[in-house]
């Protein structure tokens, strides 16, 4: 057996090593957390469960395991999240995101339930969750990544009648390393609701993270850019992050290593030279597993590795 041969002998095993026995691909894990409130007796929003939603489908195809909830109590929100920490204990990737009222006061930040009842200053920490509850649940997971992102920072209805309550949330100064969080706008300012089925910052946050290859990074300065030419509000983000995360990994950063796999008649199979790669002029997505994209060219591309495999010799 040649050189060539034995490596596409052992890029195959890899592959076939990676593929569960229903023929499923086992990838890193993504597991997101979202939750829209909105039907607030105090003072209703429009968008949150909208953006919720929106959100959830577009997390979906982006491969990750979506848990939401709508309209949910203090109760409810305690559960979810500890739920969403222990099954982060499993590794992967960690996301929550959260549309509807949130308050600082003291310096804290604060989500609000539905049904949270909070008549003086001092019952705001037991009628809403403090947000760092869900930084302390990833911390103690240890998963490596996580994203927090805010879309929280509606008008507090409160802040006149309590002393320390603010308008919008604080900007925290510290986060476990591997963590990404994104403020809807900046400490003390207080995001737009919106006219249209979503938020302003959430629209443009579903329309960038599906670009393929753009890294987290540039998903939020995208959405920053247009958000302050078009309402003036100026999304913020902490990140810790140690390495690079995309939402939709994009061929152009990929490896260039590749190898084709002929067609079964032809028993012999042959290595890609480093440095060639198939064409994806005409190439679209049709199927999307964890970390394997599947094209109409009969192409498959393992993103984690950069390996990539193809019904014929299309290169």
């Amino acid at each position: 057996m040649n050189s060539s041969l034995k490596s596409c002998t052992l890029c195959l095993f890899v592959f076939l090593c990676l593929i569960a026995p229903g023929g499923e691909a086992i990838a890193e894990q993504r597991l997101a957390l979202v939750v829209g409130n909105a039907v607030y007796g105090f003072s209703p929003l429009k968008n949150p469960v909208n953006d919720a939603s929106d959100m959830a489908v577009s997390l979906q195809k982006l491969g990750f395991t979506v848990i939401l909830k709508k309209n949910v109590n203090l109760k409810e929100m305690e559960e979810s999240i500890q739920d969403f920490g222990n099954r982060l204990k499993r590794g992967g990737v960690g996301l929550f995101y959260f549309a509807g009222h949130g308050l600082q006061a003291g310096g804290v930040n604060y989500l609000v339930p539905i049904g949270a009842k909070i008549d003086k200053e001092s019952d705001i920490k037991y009628e809403a969750m403090d947000a760092g509850r869900i930084l302390d649940e990833m911390a103690n997971a240890a998963n490596g990544l996580n994203i927090v992102i805010l879309d929280a920072c509606r008008d507090n209805p409160f802040a006149r009648r309590f002393r320390s309550a603010s308008r919008g949330l604080a900007i925290v100064s510290s986060a476990p390393v591997g963590t990404f969080i994104s403020y809807s706008t900046g400490a003390g300012q207080v995001a737009r609701d919106g006219t249209e089925r979503n938020s302003p910052y959430t629209s443009a946050l579903l329309q960038y993270m599906q670009e393929p290859g753009v890294p987290i990074t540039n998903v939020f300065i995208k959405v920053r850019q247009k958000l302050r030419k078009e309402t003036g509000q100026v999304p913020w983000e902490l990140s810790s992050l140690e390495g690079e995360f995309y939402f939709r990994p994009g061929l152009a950063r990929e490896s260039a290593t590749t190898v084709p796999i002929l067609p079964s008649s032809e028993r012999e199979t042959t290595e890609v030279a480093m440095g060639s790669r198939p064409s994806f002029s005409e190439a679209n997505e049709v199927r999307r597993d964890g970390r394997f994209i599947a094209y109409d060219n009969g192409t498959v591309l393992d993103t984690k590795t950069g390996l990539m495999w193809a019904a014929k010799d299309n290169g």
